[in-house]
């Protein structure tokens, strides 16, 4: 039976009314390798089941990564790192992108004297100064302006 114009707009109108998807063999061409010295190849590029934990030596890696090396008793604030051992500073920026904030989170402790501490670092080394709010119960602290690089220069310094 031919197919007329009717049929072939009902047919492929919607997804519902598409053919159904059998078996694999139909569609796509595998193998399937049992030998190990070829799966070796295949675990390179899975992710991590969990994320490796990096040395606490005082040492930056080639990437630029810096291991946390400050105990919470050390200071009366403390900020802590991501599940993937990353610095929790964020710059987010409207539509436009003309209004840049710079965001700090995971804080805990005294986060009025440590925002003072980080303001006053800033201001210092960028000759400026900064509007910043403070969100206790969130632990966040937010800065007017692209300040990610200062603030996590900062966090180096006091071993965060």
């Amino acid at each position: 039976m031919p197919d007329t114009p009717e049929r072939v707009q009902q047919r492929w109108s919607s997804y519902k009314s598409s053919p159904k998807y059998t078996t694999p063999e139909d569609y796509t061409d595998y193998e399937i390798s049992q030998d190990p010295n070829e799966w070796k190849y295949v675990e390179r590029v899975l992710r991590y089941k969990i994320v490796p934990k990096p040395s606490n030596q005082d040492v930056i890696f080639p990437s630029g990564f810096k291991p946390a090396t400050a105990s919470p008793t050390d200071y009366p604030y403390f900020i802590e790192r991501t599940k993937n051992y990353m610095q929790p500073v964020y710059l987010k920026r409207n539509r436009k992108g003309d209004k840049k904030i710079t965001k700090i989170g995971n804080i805990q402790g005294n986060i009025w004297e440590l925002e003072r501490d980080m303001k006053q670092y800033i201001e210092k080394h960028s000759k400026k100064r900064i509007a910043s709010q403070i969100h206790e119960f969130a632990g966040l602290i937010k800065l007017k302006g692209d300040f990610v690089n200062r603030v996590k220069e900062w966090m180096n310094t006091k071993g965060f």
